[in-house]
């Protein structure tokens, strides 16, 4: 179905439905958010379904799961409602501040913007800073995002691409756990509990960097977000990996420690990324000088 005739048609109330079924993975829950029967919710749904030739949840005892299908539609729909309840909020809203909106992976919005963001407020009180974090990255053409933070190498085409960040992937934990870990890595992975970043193989490509065997790398728990990851690593629940600039304050103020000697790095790195007409904006301007400051701080 191309995208043309997907939207045709397509009814906001159906997607309404099922981003409140998405977000509470239970029809009764929804329909009581929205003030409707759990059979108009169902309906919705199906018929959204149906639109769409794919199934959106996978129904068992258990109740509600979604599909791959369903988890892709599910963060697309919530930005686009989010955008137009936004949309809507600002209209008539006074214009003597300005409001600036920046996309950003939730890992890095997380332990690295966050914990700054305050700065930019002080330096910037005629801002009105809006942060979105997904784990889908917004487009930025016609869309109501000023900027986003990407990771990648750079090669964005048609857009104004700023490095922020040269990237290396390193182990982490908490001092008490390193004490009681072998000094080589190849002899601790195997027994060690490794916090894995659930889309990413990120494990087995530092070991292989490093020059270890990937085979000996142990399963362990799986996180969706390396944020998560990294929070369980410092409660002391494992070793996590993540890049460094994830891991910075971490370090820097004793909850992490280095695991095991060794990096990889493959020229991976954090990039502000815009459209020609966002990088003129003194907004744009002002966030880009900021965060590039911040970071060498």
């Amino acid at each position: 179905m191309s995208s043309a005739q997907g939207m045709a048609g397509l009814p906001l109330q159906a997607l309404r439905a099922f981003d409140a079924a998405a977000r509470h993975l239970n029809m009764a829950r929804a329909a009581a958010e929205l003030g409707v029967t759990q059979g108009a919710i169902s309906r919705q749904v199906k018929a959204l379904e149906e639109r769409l030739a794919e199934p959106l949840f996978t129904r068992g005892p258990r109740g509600l799961r979604l599909t791959e299908a369903g988890d892709v539609l599910a963060d697309y729909a919530r930005r686009g409602l989010e955008t137009l309840e936004s949309g809507l909020f600002r209209i008539g809203q006074p214009r003597s501040r300005t409001t600036l909106v920046v996309n950003a992976a939730r890992s890095f919005a997380m332990r690295v913007l966050a914990p700054r963001i305050g700065d930019f407020a002080r330096a910037h009180p005629w801002i009105d800073l809006r942060l979105e974090t997904h784990r889908y990255f917004a487009q930025l053409h016609g869309a109501d995002v000023d900027v986003a933070i990407r990771t990648g190498n750079g090669d964005w085409p048609d857009y104004v691409v700023r490095r922020l960040t040269r990237e290396q992937m390193l182990p982490v934990c908490t001092p008490a756990l390193r004490a009681t870990l072998p000094d080589s890595a190849a002899a601790a992975l195997p027994r060690a509990t490794l916090l894995h970043y659930a889309e990413r193989p990120y494990w087995r490509a530092w070991a292989e960097a490093v020059g270890i065997d990937p085979a000996l790398v142990a399963p362990g728990p799986r996180f969706d977000e390396t944020a998560m990851a990294l929070a369980a690593a410092e409660a002391g629940q494992g070793i996590g990996i993540g890049w460094g600039v994830l891991v910075r304050d971490a370090i820097a103020e004793g909850r992490l420690v280095r695991a095991f000697d060794g990096v990889m790095e493959d020229g991976t790195g954090y990039h502000l990324v815009m459209t020609e007409m966002a990088a003129r904006r003194s907004t744009v301007q002002a966030f880009s000088e900021w965060l590039a400051k911040a970071l060498t701080a």
